[in-house]
């Protein structure tokens, strides 16, 4: 059991049914769209139960990536992934708030993002 097969992987999983990369880290190289699951902060807040059970919650920044060639068409499209990655989300995971849309510039590639804050336990 780890975050990584029991977490991580299977929300990549679920989310990869929606029209986009879906990446379980940072990417080397930036594609839209993309959903990207990163650490939030703090990323684990661990409680010990009854001294031998580590109970974990796991926050995560669920990030939605589109293209930006106009202003009005890239924040329908970020609007649009993000109530899909919204409405993908499986059992179990707690929602949080979407944060405003920021635009991002990688190489030659311009982009407008948004997080989308997540959260779940783990039990080891």
């Amino acid at each position: 059991m780890t975050i990584e097969a029991d977490v991580r992987t299977p929300l990549q999983s679920t989310l990869s049914t929606i029209a986009a990369n879906v990446y379980n880290g940072i990417p080397e190289a930036m594609t839209s769209p993309s959903i990207i699951l990163v650490p939030g902060s703090p990323y684990l807040e661990g409680t010990l139960i009854n001294g031998s059970t580590t109970k974990v919650k796991i926050n995560f920044l669920v990030t939605g990536v589109v293209g930006y060639s106009s202003n009005a068409a890239a924040l329908t499209n970020l609007e649009d992934l993000m109530i899909s990655i919204i409405s993908t989300m499986p059992g179990g995971y707690v929602v949080g708030d979407v944060s405003s849309p920021t635009p991002l510039e990688v190489g030659t590639g311009k982009f407008l993002t948004s997080d989308l804050q997540v959260s779940t336990y783990y039990t080891d």
